[in-house]
């Protein structure tokens, strides 16, 4: 007998995640997706084997084959593979039970707990709306197949039939997204336009989200804001007493570290006020990664395969939060220096953040602390064979979070797009502006060999040339020698005789490449080694990223030629954003 596999996911993922003022916004996308895919799996392990007997083939112990089974919700992928076939209306009844249950849990809550300001409860007419998003908020996308990869085939055709259902709404749109209607106690209200009283209404939100700031703690939900019904659920489900009326999910962590100090908490001497002067000064560092080219590796993977390398991801995901930077010994507070917002499968993202009154996190800490070692000892952890694309924001105060997502996954792309296997360093300014720097995760650790005319990692001496350079024109025209010259000068394997954070022999195959009496773009190390070649290669040949990425964009029309203007003006970028980026993110002065 053939036997069926069942392939399910569900959206929208990245735009329910991206409509995100804070963190807590992040937290809670990530906590009911994850909930929901965990509730599809539960479904399915009961539906095909109720009496939780191992089956065949007996590494997967149970019918769902990825996710694998681990002791946390937390960090589910939205993408099942299922060892069976599982009907599709009770699967699509598994999840629109499990999204009805958070529905109804915080709808609930709202009702019971927000009083107004004298004690009574609100005149609730809202429940069609609530009913609403109950019914229509996701797509459901469900294929069977005889392989898995002949079912994730089919469920690629299914999701090109989309079957969204939009939700009407009257009223003022809220003030996160703009896409929905405010969530207030009259919403549902039939009302004749001709008699609408705005000033009434706007009266009675404000009251509403007044008196719902007061019971969750300001720091969750402010006065200010007005939110719909999906952004208010994704932040209720952050607070406990909503959490544990769910059923068989963990909470997410405590947010005190997010919180800031609070009044009993402050340092001696210190006032709120003064702290929150401090917060709005800080800058902080998010980052969001992906593994490179994960959809073509599992294509090559059997069940069993599959089933390891979920189980590997989901383990890794787990401890990735043990990796940020640990508080130093003085510090008051024993939080790691950010947070894992989340990490399902091999995506994540993270920020990273310190609390006043502690002095503020540099970039040098996040890159000496973080990420020089993120490749060879955090991600190589998982022991699976493929590499990672980060994408690193160090982002001004005043940026709004939801234009630093955006810059995070921009920032990941360009990771991507310029090779693979290395990190998108990018600074962005209160402006809206932004510098960017993508080097190889081995060629990296060149940041640490600067030096500048007194011996010291002043950036500024090197920061000030190219821009002089720049403004002479130096850089133009078929030559890199103005660049090369200029890296010569300042970057030295001397400079760090230690080798600090370089791997093998990458930082003598770096300056052989920089200091060669003439450039051969034939040599080892510009270049992907990989290409044309397994880059699953369990002899580590996926990892000789070269600078420069994969020769294919550079090379003349129809040729193996390559286009040398294009590589040395490739080149020079390179150099000149090394200089730029090194000079915000790592200058001691």
């Amino acid at each position: 007998m053939t036997e069926i596999i069942t392939a399910i996911t569900f959206a929208p993922v990245q735009g329910f995640i991206e409509k995100s003022r804070k963190l807590r916004d992040l937290y809670g996308s990530s906590f009911i997706l994850s909930y929901l895919a965990n509730a599809v799996c539960q479904a399915a392990r009961k539906h095909l084997n109720p009496t939780n007997e191992p089956i065949k083939p007996a590494i997967l112990g149970y019918p769902v084959i990825s996710p694998a089974l681990i002791s946390q919700t937390q960090g589910t992928p939205n993408q099942l593979v299922i060892a069976g076939e599982f009907p599709e209306q009770a699967a699509k009844d598994a999840f629109n039970d499990a999204w009805k249950v958070i529905m109804q849990t915080c709808q609930g809550w709202i009702e019971q707990e927000v009083k107004t300001s004298d004690g009574k409860q609100f005149d609730y007419c809202w429940r069609r709306d609530w009913s609403l998003w109950t019914r229509h908020a996701w797509e459901f996308f469900w294929a069977t197949g005889t392989t898995i990869a002949e079912a994730r085939q089919h469920l690629n055709e299914v999701k090109r039939s989309r079957a969204w259902i939009g939700i009407n709404w009257t009223g003022e749109s809220s003030s996160l997204s703009g896409a929905d209607t405010i969530a207030y106690p009259g919403m549902s209200r039939k009302v004749n336009p001709k008699h609408r009283n705005h000033r009434a209404e706007e009266t009675e939100i404000q009251a509403f989200y007044h008196c719902l700031s007061e019971r969750v703690q300001e720091a969750m939900i402010t006065p200010r804001e007005q939110l719909s019904i999906p952004e208010l659920v994704k932040r209720l489900v952050t607070v406990a007493e909503i959490t544990d009326r769910l059923p068989a999910i963990e909470p997410p962590g405590s947010f005190r570290a997010l919180n800031r100090w609070q009044d009993d908490d402050l340092p001696e001497g210190m006032e709120p006020e003064e702290v929150d002067r401090q917060e709005a000064k800080r800058w902080t560092g998010w980052f969001q990664g992906d593994g490179d080219q994960a959809g073509t590796y599992l294509q090559t993977l059997d069940a069993e395969g599959l089933n390891r390398f979920s189980q590997n991801m989901r383990k890794w995901g787990k401890k990735l939060k043990n990796a940020l930077p640990k508080p130093s010994k003085t510090r008051r507070t024993l939080d790691r220096d950010g947070r894992i917002v989340y990490a399902g499968g091999d995506d994540f993202l993270g920020v990273l953040f310190r609390n006043p009154p502690d002095e503020p996190l540099t970039p040098k800490d996040c890159l000496e602390q973080f990420f020089y070692r993120f490749k060879s000892d955090t991600w190589n952890s998982h022991g699976e064979p493929i590499n990672v694309s980060v994408g690193f924001v160090w982002a001004a105060p005043n940026v709004p979070q939801r234009e630093v997502l955006q810059h995070c996954r921009e920032a990941e792309q360009s990771a991507k797009s310029r090779g693979r296997d290395r990190l998108a360093l990018r600074i962005l300014f209160n402006s809206g502006t932004h510098l960017e720097w993508v080097c190889p995760w081995r060629f990296l650790p060149v940041l640490q060999d600067y030096r500048d005319r007194g011996r010291e990692q002043n950036w500024t001496h090197v920061y000030n040339d190219v821009a002089v350079l720049d403004a002479r024109h130096a850089f133009e025209g078929n030559q890199a020698e103005v660049a090369i010259g200029l890296l010569r000068v300042y970057f030295k394997p001397k400079n760090n005789p230690d080798n600090g954070y370089w791997k093998d022999d990458d930082q003598e195959q770096f300056y052989h490449l920089m200091n060669a009496a003439t450039l051969d773009f034939n040599q080892d190390g510009w270049w992907n080694l990989y290409e044309g070649d397994d880059r699953f290669d369990s002899h580590g040949n996926r990892t000789l990223t070269g600078i420069l990425g994969n020769r294919q964009p550079y090379l003349k029309d129809n040729t193996t030629e390559l286009d040398e203007p294009k590589v040395i003006h490739a080149l020079n970028d390179w150099i000149i954003n090394l200089a730029k980026v090194g000079f915000h993110l790592c200058s001691n002065s």
